[in-house]
Formats: C-alpha cells, sequence, structure tokens
C-alpha cells in the first residue's frame, strides 16, 4: 500500500472542512465587515494633500487603528515582532525571521482564544435568549395566532411577547435600537418591565407610558425602544397602541382590501419633553371572521438582496392576500419563505419579528 504524501496529508487536514462558500463569505462579508469596522476610527481627511500623501497617510491610520484594538502588551510585542522581521530579512538572519513568526502567532493564538470565548458566550446568550422567547402562541377562541423571529445576529434587539391577563391575552412586538449584545441586553430588561406591569394595568396605552418611564432611566445616548402592544378584548375587538413601531397591517377579507393601523406615538427613550405621554393614542379595532392582523419588525419590509432593494410592504400584503384563506401558521411560512427568496445570499441585516392573528 502506497504511503500518503505528508504534505498532501496536511494540505487534507486544514482543508478538511474548507469550501467555496466559506471564501466567497471572507471576501464578500468579512473582509468588508473588517475594513468597515477600522475605518470608522480613522478621521476624515481634509483633502488637503495630493492623492499619493493621502494614500500614505490612510495606510498609517488604518494601521494604527488596528495596532490600538491590541492590548498594551500585545501592541508591543507585535510592533518588537515586525521590527525582528524587517531587520533578520535585511541582514539576512535567518534566526530573526523564525522568532518573528513565533512571536506572531503566538499573537495570533492568543487574539483567537479570545475571540473563542467571547463567542461562547455568545452562544449561551443566544439560547438564554431563546429561552425567554414564547414557546407557543396562546390559545384564544375564534382566533388563530401564530409568531416568527429570527435574529439577524448571534443575539438581536427584537423583542415580542404573548402575556396572559385576565383572559385577555396582550400581545407585544418591540425593537432595541441597534444590532447585537447591546441591543439584546436592553430586549431583556423590557420584557421584565412589561410582564411586571402587564399584571398592574388593563389598557395598552397605560402599560406603555410605564414602560417609557421605567425604560428611559439609566438607558444610554443613542439607544431607543419602538414598540406596539395589542390587548385581545373578545374575538372581533382588539385595542392597539402603538410607540413608533411600524403599522399593524390589518386585511379585511370581505372588502379584499388592508387598512394600515398607526395610532399616534413616538419611539421610547427619546428627549420626548412629555410629548410621549401627552399624544399616545390607543385605537380600537373591530374584525370581522377571515380578516388578519399582522404585527411586524421594520426587519420585514426593509430586508434588502443584494442590489440593496427593499422587501417593502406591496410584496407583503399580496403573499397575505393570495393566501387568506390558508391557517395563520401557513400565511407565516408563505412570508418567510418570500422574504429568504427575496434576499437571495445577501446576509440578513435586521431582526425580523412577526405575530398573525387571523380570525375565523
Amino acid at each position: 500500500m502506497n504511503k500518503q504524501n505528508p504534505i498532501k496529508k496536511i494540505f487534507d487536514l486544514y482543508t478538511s472542512d474548507l469550501s467555496f462558500n466559506e471564501i466567497e463569505k471572507l471576501f464578500k462579508k468579512e473582509s468588508s465587515e473588517v475594513y468597515r469596522y477600522f475605518i470608522s476610527e480613522i478621521p476624515k481627511d481634509n483633502n488637503s494633500n495630493n492623492k499619493f500623501t493621502r494614500t500614505l497617510l490612510f495606510m498609517r491610520s488604518l494601521f494604527n487603528a488596528f495596532i490600538l484594538k491590541l492590548a498594551p502588551a500585545r501592541r508591543i510585542f507585535y510592533i518588537a515582532a515586525i521590527i525582528i522581521f524587517f531587520i533578520g530579512y535585511i541582514q539576512d538572519l535567518g534566526s530573526y525571521l523564525i522568532l518573528s513568526f513565533i512571536i506572531l502567532n503566538l499573537l495570533l493564538a492568543f487574539e483567537l482564544a479570545d475571540k473563542l470565548i467571547f463567542k461562547d458566550d455568545i452562544i449561551l446568550a443566544r439560547k438564554i435568549q431563546s429561552d425567554l422567547m414564547p414557546k407557543h402562541s396562546p390559545k384564544f377562541q375564534g382566533i388563530q395566532i401564530a409568531s416568527y423571529y429570527e435574529s439577524a445576529h448571534e443575539v438581536g434587539g427584537d423583542y415580542y411577547d404573548f402575556i396572559e391577563n385576565d383572559g385577555q391575552p396582550l400581545l407585544v412586538v418591540g425593537d432595541i435600537s441597534g444590532k447585537g449584545l447591546p441591543a439584546a441586553l436592553y430586549m431583556v430588561r423590557v420584557q421584565a418591565i412589561m410582564r411586571m406591569l402587564a399584571s398592574s394595568y388593563n389598557s395598552p396605552g397605560e402599560i406603555l407610558v410605564k414602560v417609557q418611564k421605567q425604560f428611559s432611566k439609566n438607558l444610554r445616548k443613542g439607544f431607543f425602544l419602538t414598540m406596539v402592544a395589542a390587548k385581545i378584548i373578545n374575538n372581533n375587538s382588539i385595542k392597539i397602541c402603538r410607540a413608533g413601531h411600524t403599522p399593524v397591517l390589518h386585511y379585511k377579507k370581505k372588502l379584499k382590501s388592508f387598512d394600515e393601523i398607526n395610532p399616534v406615538g413616538i419611539g421610547i427613550g427619546l428627549n420626548d419633553t412629555g410629548i410621549f405621554e401627552n399624544t399616545l393614542e390607543e385605537k380600537e379595532v373591530v374584525t370581522e371572521p377571515g380578516d388578519i392582523l399582522l404585527f411586524y419588525s421594520d426587519g420585514v419590509s426593509e430586508a434588502m438582496n443584494s442590489r440593496k432593494e427593499q422587501f417593502g410592504l406591496a410584496p407583503l400584503k399580496k403573499v397575505i392576500e393570495l393566501n387568506c384563506d390558508e391557517p395563520a401558521e401557513k400565511i407565516k411560512d408563505q412570508i418567510v419563505k418570500s422574504i429568504k427568496k427575496f434576499e437571495g445570499e445577501f446576509q440578513q441585516k435586521d431582526d425580523i419579528t412577526m405575530i398573525f392573528l387571523k380570525y375565523e
């Protein structure tokens, strides 16, 4: 039996899980994200220098942005490795080149270990966030209820919940500004506040006013929350209150038309100087058999494809109209399928959250 070539053996080991999609992801997505990350740290050029000078200044700024992201001790060792490499290259000292290679790989190992530890924490955070989301839609006579949630990153800033209150479920969809871990942490806080207040107040409007007062405390600058809360009164009436969130879509089966339920309300956490409480509007909507209500986050209508086109409301309405005789779960699946088809290979940019109510 022929012995396997050791070089081929090593090559196979390191490329066993490599795919074209991984290579494409590296150049199309990850490299652009890394570039955007570091470019945000570079001061804007005043265009007073010539093109060559601007290029040199840009490369220096990009290098500094990278170096300053390293821990101070690792920064010193990295610079030392670069200096040792150039000395070894100029003076043809192989030992210097080897030492430089070892230092750089040790630094890479430390950075990789940090990333893996953080990734493990993020995976755990995702599981915890998933556990906090409702596992089942509530049962309510005469209404089919379905829901869907998918985060754009490992953890997300969208929030939805079903809160039981004296036989009248409270439905909530919220969207924290920003993405990732900071938004997810705020989402957990919102859920705790909502569940505490729902047991003490009956009106969606009252609840949102109290949420605004509680959530705005200690909220970092630049963050805010949009939310829609709705309380099912009976099988043909629902009260809806909205705080800067996307309108609720109401498909009227008898008229074969859509209404956008858009009561007045601004986002929670904005510097409203009392405007929030004074302008917040609560609307009662009367439904008929066959009607459909869709509560959703802007990740649905603003889903993008590779040409940077947005999915929009028109395709969303079309899918609902074409599938209006199907169960709520089937309508939900068809909308998700349409969004995924529209996005294609383009990376999802925002969290997607939906709650469907179909009246029987």
